[in-house]
Parts: C-alpha cells; structure tokens; sequence
C-alpha cells in the first residue's frame, strides 16, 4: 500500500481594505478617460488605494484582526504542535467572541483530549483578552483545596492568578496575601499583544539573558544534539549550537539545571549564526513551573535584563 495522501486547504480567510476611496468621477479629473468607459470595461467604479507609508505587512496585519474566530473554527482539526500556538495566537488578536471555547478548555478537572499545557495556554489567553466571564472559573483553579492542600498544579494557580490581575487589577494585592503564591513567580507572566505593533507574530513572552548558559541536550529521531542557552522564556529560547540542526523539525529539548531537568517537546527556529532558536510546543506542568523557577532565579541575579512587558520592537 502506498503512503497516506497528505494534503492543504484554505480552512479560512480575512480581508482588509485601506480607508482612502478612489472613485472613477475622481478619476477623470486626473487623466482622459470618463466613469461610463472604465465601468463598461472593467465594472469597476471605485478602488481603494493604501496610504503614504502604508505597506502590504500593513495590510495584512489588518486582515489578521479577525483570525482569532477563524482560529476557534480549526481548533479541533489542528495538530497537537500547532495547538498551543493557535491558542496564544486567539488571545493576542484581542477577539473577545473567542473567548467561550477558551473557558471551556480552561475549566479545571479531566477533559477529553486535553492536555494539562492546553489548560495553562487557555488561562493565560483568557488574561490577554481581559475577559470578565472567565472570573469564576479563574478563581476556582486559583483557590480551590483538597483538605488543607491547594487542589490545582502551582503552575496553573499561578496561570489564572496572573489572569486574574489582568481582568481586575484590584485582584492583584489579594492574590498575594491569600494565595501563597511569591511576587517573583507572578512577575514571570505572558505578554499582551502591543499596541500599534507592525509584527502580525508578536512576542508571547519577555525574553531574558541569563546569568549563565546552561547544558540543554536536543534529541530528535534523527540523533542528539548539545546546545548552549544563553537566552530563556516561557515560550522558548535561543542557544549555540555544535553541529547543524534541522531547523523547522521537532524535538525534544531536556535542559540540566543542577538535579532538576526541564524537559518540553520543541519547535527548532532560524537564529543568529551558528544559534538555533527553539519554541516549546507542549511540556508537562512540573517542567513548565521548574522553568519559571529558573527565569525567576535569572532576573534576580541581573534585574536589568527583565523588563516585563514589550514594546512591540522585533528582538532577535
């Protein structure tokens, strides 16, 4: 038998028009011609024509406005690496009719297909979009007990405790005194989209300089690889790399950090020369919290590589 077909096909589309209207009847006050012989060729009697300084990325970043809802659309057809991503995507388009598929994969207990990273994906995408409604269900993970412990992972208390602060900034001081959860774990939170950014893919994450590399072993079917990582986020990374890596492949990543390991299935990404970046696509939950613990440790040892939130500039 011959190998499945793998096939593409356009599962949704967005649109944008520049504001400036060009009619035929201005037209003809600029050169030879009348509205009745360009409509009876063309059928056209207006266009519209970008603005000075208004480029194609421009355009399309307008059309990209509405991407959250078609995001919603694909969700359950998407690819368990492309999912988390779709999710981030959904939260930083601002589109607050996403928001009900989000709560219901947000909401704590089992869920069909639903990985715990999903969950922690949903939260944080609920804080991007200041949704109100997700109050009750951010606050159940946040502070519900099983006898005298916490019920839901500190990774996720610390998710819905951060989008909480979001939605109602008063939240803020009493997260701190009755949740248990340290100022420095909430200050290490997913970033909002900038306001005016001409970068369709915006930064989901402040990125920081450690204050030393750290050991990180990448394995792929295709052998292992040793990189050095010099720069961390919760989103991913960048390090120097031994040998060539296949950019654009799948990984595992397992980063040594004293006894502990972090460990998170990854995207490879293009970088500086002889650097590979890398996106974390899907980690377990005591990987994702050990991995804030140690940019945690990174800003208070250079607290001047942290900012805390992002301007919109491209870094690389």
């Amino acid at each position: 038998m011959g190998n499945p077909l793998i096939y593409a096909r356009i599962a949704g589309t967005g649109s944008f028009l520049p504001e400036r209207i060009l009619t035929n009847a201005e037209l003809e006050k600029l050169v030879d011609t009348t509205d009745e012989w360009i409509a009876s060729r063309s059928g056209i009697r207006q266009r519209h024509i970008a603005a000075e300084g208004q480029t194609t990325s421009d355009l399309a970043y307008g059309a990209a406005i509405d991407r959250g809802r078609t995001l919603v659309e694909l969700l359950e057809i998407l690819d368990s690496l492309v999912l988390p991503q779709a999710i981030d995507e959904i939260g930083m388009s601002g589109d607050r009719s996403a928001s009900g598929p989000l709560m219901a994969m947000a909401q704590s207990g089992e869920a069909e297909g639903r990985s715990p990273f999903v969950q922690l994906k949903a939260l944080e995408s609920l804080g991007r979009l200041r949704e109100s409604d997700a109050g009750p269900i951010l606050r159940e993970i946040l502070e519900s007990k099983k006898m005298w412990k916490w019920a839901q992972h500190r990774e996720l208390r610390v998710a819905a405790a951060q989008a909480l602060a979001k939605i109602d900034p008063r939240y803020g001081s009493q997260i701190l005194s009755e949740s248990g959860l340290e100022t420095g774990e909430l200050a290490i939170a997913a970033l909002d989209a900038a306001p005016a950014c001409p970068w369709v893919r915006q930064r989901r994450y402040e990125r920081i300089v450690l204050p030393r590399t750290f050991s990180a072993t990448i394995g792929s079917s295709w052998g292992k690889s040793h990189i050095l990582i010099r720069e961390l986020s919760l989103g991913g990374g960048m390090g120097s790399k031994e040998d060539n890596l296949r950019i654009g492949s799948e990984a595992t990543l397992e980063i040594a950090v004293g006894v502990r390991k972090i460990r998170a299935q990854v995207l490879l990404r293009r970088a500086r020369v002889n650097e590979v970046g890398f996106e974390i696509v899907n980690a377990d939950l005591d990987s994702r919290y050990k991995l804030r613990r140690l940019l945690v440790e990174g800003v208070q040892k250079v607290p001047e590589t942290f900012k805390g939130d992002w301007d919109g500039q491209r870094k690389v």
